[in-house]
This record gives structure tokens, C-alpha cells and sequence, in this order.
């Protein structure tokens, strides 16, 4: 069965999305791992947090890539990990730019997830093409 344009698009933007979030990940469980050995009780505290963060933007970036998966290879289920995933990526921007992070990095991490959200949101073959 021959995918449409849009829907490679589609995968292709939720490849460099998942790469993208797995190096942001790397990024911080390198700074949960420095955190570790210094101080007593609260910054390898903070650590641990960090780690965790880590891991939760990690299988977020993984969601993307099993996304694209499904999408070259034709499956059905394909486009529910790429919502959970634009649901759960587009909840950490806010919290991340609640914390006071700037604006351009909340821009930066929603485009995609957002033109993604669009696509899926449209009646066309995105959803009921996969």
C-alpha cells in the first residue's frame, strides 16, 4: 500500500523530533549523573530528578520514532504513540516554560509536535491512511 506525501512528511518530522529528544535526553541524564556525587542529601537528589526527566523526554523521542516505524511500515497502529507523544511533549513545554525556561526553547521543542497535532487533526488520509 502506497503512503501519501504528507504521511512521510509526517514520519520524517517525528524522526528528526525523536532524535533531537534523544540527544536532549542524553543531555540530561549527563547532568543527573555529575550531580550524583556531590553534596550529601540534596543535590544527588536533584540528580535523581534530572535522570528522571531524562528518561521520561527519552521515551517520549522513542514514542516519535516508533511513530515513524508503524508509518514506513504500514501499520494501524502507528499514529497513537505520535499522539501520546505530541500530548506528553506539548505538556513538558508548558511546564518547562513555567519554570521560567524562554520562550524560544518552548517554541523550538512545539513546532513539530504542533504541525504533527495539525495533521492529525485534519480529515485527511494522516489518520485513517496509516
Amino acid at each position: 500500500m502506497e503512503r501519501s506525501p504528507n504521511l512521510k512528511v509526517m514520519a520524517v518530522l517525528a524522526i528528526v523530533q525523536g532524535v533531537f529528544g534523544l540527544l536532549r535526553a542524553y543531555n540530561w541524564v549527563q547532568i543527573g549523573t555529575n550531580l550524583f556525587g556531590q553534596g550529601l542529601l540534596l543535590i544527588p537528589f536533584l540528580g535523581v530528578m534530572a535522570v528522571a526527566r531524562g528518561v521520561v523526554i527519552s521515551i517520549v523521542a522513542l514514542l516519535y520514532v516508533l511513530f515513524a516505524i508503524g508509518v514506513f511500515l504500514g501499520k494501524s497502529w502507528a499514529w497513537w504513540p505520535c499522539i501520546t507523544a505530541v500530548i506528553i511533549n506539548l505538556f513538558l513545554v508548558v511546564g518547562v516554560l513555567v519554570q521560567g525556561a524562554p520562550l524560544i526553547e518552548g517554541i523550538a521543542w512545539s513546532v513539530i509536535p504542533a504541525v504533527l497535532l495539525v495533521s492529525f487533526s485534519q480529515k485527511s488520509d494522516a489518520v485513517a491512511g496509516v
